[in-house]
Parts: structure tokens; C-alpha cells; sequence
């Protein structure tokens, strides 16, 4: 690949890199498994894919059982609190609710971060980078057209929903289902398209629930737009629900355009997620 900086991991010393240090502080929320190799997947929609990923510091762990599998209940929820490389074996220290654990992988590994930032290894440990590009959901085109855009009739049965309840990515995925979609391509697709123009309209907007209140992120619309995007890519066709990527609350004018009835339901889950990449106690 022309665009990366190439370069080759210090022999016998730990190294460390920016885009591993930008893994402190995320929480996985999200692993999967497949023929091709394993997946982890960060609130923010960081990728850590290789062929295959063990734990260390469980007690009572056999062989069989070091492996990450899919939705690994001792993985998803821990919190990322250190990365690091040596000879190309990338260990990320976690904490979890069980306490400290580490997940080792052996190259060849790739770590994907938003707008098309890249840390690689390959099987002999050599070390590639590429720094992050434009935003990839987010232009300044992208967004002139999400606000001009006309409301289709999946976004005004996705506000209708809206009037009883606040939103997750899991009801998108209803809706559109309920409209045809089938496969994940096109969930991935058309998701965080519908998000991006109901926000860029100003019908909807993006937060967190946590003691029964939802609250509103403090960021720029393309901020938001770029980290729903980049997440539900990073976790996967209609795999993304209520304890991923946001919750949504209708505004004024998303109100105004379906009319409003009834009391506000308190929708389940995902308290505390309170900013891109922030789950609760636990960051």
C-alpha cells in the first residue's frame, strides 16, 4: 500500500505508537468471530482484527477457553487501559468487572481507527501507519445534502416511534427491515444514512440515557455524523442496538413533523453512555 509509512518494530523492546495510544481510555463494545479471524470493535469504531485473539490474567482459563469468541461477555464491556507492541505481538491491557485482563494477539494484525487511519503488522513483524484522511461521513457536501433532503417515509415511521420513546440503532434497523432491507451491506448503508439526515435536518438529536434522562452530546454535527457512520461500519450490518453507538431524542421539529401524543417511555439499557466512545462508569 503506496499511502502508509513503513517502518519496523524495535527487536526485543516494547514499542508504542499513537494510534495505540489512542486506544486508552475505549471500551469495547462489540467482538466477532468468523472463518477469516476475529474482531473487536470500540464505542469510537476502532477495529482490532487478526486471525485469532487470546486472554490472559482469567483464573481457571483452559487452552480452548483463551480464545475471544463472539459477543465474549469478558471482553465486551471492559475498558482499554493500555496498549503496546513487542516484536509485533500487540497486547492491550483491559479492566473489566472481574478485574485486570490482557488480550495478546500475534501478527499479522490490523488496528482500524476513524477516517481511514491504519496500525498493521505483518507476519514478521514489520510495522506500517497511515494517518488518519478527510471524514468519510461527515463532508461538508454530504452534510448540505443530508439538511436539504426530503423526509422519506422510513424516517417519519422512525419518528413516529420516536414520540413514545427515545431511539437506539437497533429500532433503525427495525424500521428498515420492516421496509425491505435484507442484507448487512445495505443495513450498514442505509442506517447511518437515515441517522445522518434526520440529525442534519435538526428532527433528531444525538446523546445519552442515564437515570432515567437523556441528555445531548455537546458536539459538532459532523462529529457526530463521522462517529455513527465510522461505529455501525466497525460493528457490522444490523448487529448495532441499544447498548451501541447513541441514543436519540426527538427535537421541537421533529415533533412538529409527526405531531406529538402520549408520555415519554423510559427506553431500556445503555445508561450511561454519555459521549462517542464513553459507557457509563467506564470509559
Amino acid at each position: 500500500m503506496s499511502s502508509l509509512l513503513s517502518g519496523v518494530s524495535g527487536r526485543g523492546r516494547p514499542q508504542g505508537h499513537p494510534l495505540l495510544e489512542g486506544l486508552r481510555g475505549q471500551t469495547v463494545v462489540h467482538t466477532r468471530v468468523a472463518s477469516r479471524g476475529t474482531w473487536i470493535v470500540t464505542a469510537r469504531g476502532w477495529v482490532l482484527s487478526s486471525r485469532i485473539q487470546e486472554l490472559e490474567g482469567l483464573p481457571g482459563l483452559p487452552d480452548g477457553g483463551r480464545a475471544v469468541g463472539l459477543r465474549d461477555p469478558r471482553v465486551v464491556g471492559t475498558s482499554i487501559q493500555h496498549a503496546e507492541m513487542l516484536d509485533g505481538m500487540l497486547t492491550l491491557a483491559l479492566q473489566g468487572a472481574h478485574g485486570p485482563l490482557r488480550l495478546r494477539t500475534v501478527p499479522r494484525w490490523r488496528l482500524d481507527a476513524p477516517r481511514g487511519a491504519l496500525l498493521q503488522a505483518e507476519e514478521k513483524g514489520e510495522i506500517s501507519a497511515r494517518p488518519p484522511g478527510a471524514p468519510r461521513y461527515a463532508s461538508p457536501e454530504a452534510l448540505a445534502e443530508h439538511a436539504a433532503s426530503s423526509r422519506s417515509g422510513i424516517e417519519e415511521r422512525l419518528l413516529a416511534l420516536g414520540r413514545e420513546q427515545w431511539l437506539h440503532p437497533g429500532d433503525v434497523v427495525t424500521v428498515l427491515a420492516s421496509a425491505g432491507a435484507l442484507d448487512d451491506a445495505e443495513f450498514e448503508r442505509r442506517g447511518p444514512l437515515l441517522l445522518a439526515r434526520l440529525l442534519a435536518r435538526g428532527e433528531i438529536r444525538a446523546g445519552f440515557v442515564t437515570g432515567g434522562r437523556f441528555t445531548p452530546w455537546d458536539l459538532p454535527l459532523a462529529e457526530v455524523v463521522e462517529h455513527i457512520g465510522t461505529t455501525w461500519t466497525a460493528i457490522g450490518g444490523r448487529t448495532p442496538g441499544p447498548d451501541m453507538i447513541a441514543w436519540f431524542e426527538l427535537t421541537a421539529q421533529g415533533r412538529a413533523a409527526v405531531g406529538s401524543r402520549g408520555v415519554r417511555a423510559m427506553a431500556p439499557g445503555m445508561s450511561g453512555y454519555d459521549s462517542p466512545g464513553v459507557v457509563g462508569g467506564f470509559r
